[in-house]
């Protein structure tokens, strides 16, 4: 069993890898596509930006399945208190990352309509539009994806350092 875990162990590590990454290029892309003042090149890294958003929800529930298999196969009590344990690293990260989940229903999918919508209109117009560039800059949009970016790597240090 300890080699199934090891190897669950470096297949989560891996996929966890991937995971950040993805979040990290499309804060990257995201942030370069906020300074772009034409449409087309807008799109353009739009498009790059989507496919670090296809990482990312690729990603993001294998990681947490991977990590969950990982603690069953090593015996951990990943629930914590709720399993009679005490609160240590592995629950805290996995409160932490379930926390993100909220933020797709709760922000990301509604503001993305609008997004859509505003999009759609500029190409009708064939230029950038106030409304296009007011709903790419949507401050609770930004402070979503921030939130899950800092959560993330939160999660990923208290992984490396299993502080507590």
């Amino acid at each position: 069993m300890a080699e199934i875990a090891e190897g669950l162990k470096l297949v989560h590590a891996l996929v966890g890898v991937l995971f950040v990454a993805g979040l990290i290029g499309r804060w990257i892309t995201l942030g370069y596509a906020a300074r772009i003042t034409e449409l087309g090149s807008f799109r353009l890294v739009l498009a790059l930006s989507a496919r670090f958003e296809r990482i990312v929800i690729g990603t993001s529930l294998f990681v947490l399945m991977l990590g969950l298999l990982t603690a069953v196969a090593q015996g951990r009590p990943f629930l914590g208190p709720i399993q009679g344990a005490p609160v240590d690293w592995l629950f805290a990260s996995l409160v932490i990352y379930l926390s993100v989940s909220f933020l797709v229903p709760m922000v990301f999918l509604p503001r993305r309509r609008d997004f859509d919508e505003a999009l759609q209109e500029a190409v009708r117009q064939g230029e950038m539009t106030e409304r296009l560039r007011a709903t790419f800059r949507d401050p609770v949009v930004f402070a979503g994806r921030a939130y899950e970016l800092g959560a993330m790597v939160i999660v990923l240090i208290l992984m490396i350092a299993k502080p507590f």
